[in-house]
């Protein structure tokens, strides 16, 4: 069930569009519609294309390590890696 800011995020969304047919005609609404939903499928490519390529892309400081373990959350196995100046951790999917 949606939350409270989902039902006002609504209600903001249908008061614009009543307010956007008024202010610019039928016309002028469709134009902005049709603009905003091609950013908006612009942006979803982009940004899924960038999560592919950071996935794949892996960092030549971090050594791998014995601990390996199946991770609900990202639905797989993944093996912890370190950077041993820093003892910092990452989590990489085992492909």
């Amino acid at each position: 069930m949606p939350d409270v800011y989902t039902w006002i995020a609504w209600a903001v969304a249908a008061l614009a569009l009543v307010a956007g047919s008024q202010f610019l005609g039928v016309i002028g609404l469709l134009g902005v519609l049709l603009l905003t939903l091609l950013g908006l499928t612009t942006l979803g490519f982009v940004s899924a294309r960038r999560a592919r390529q950071a996935d794949g892309r892996r960092d030549p400081r971090f050594e791998p390590t014995d601990e390996v373990f199946r991770d609900p959350g990202r639905e797989g196995v993944v093996r912890v890696h370190v950077d041993p100046k820093t003892g910092e951790r990452r989590y990489w999917r085992v492909k």
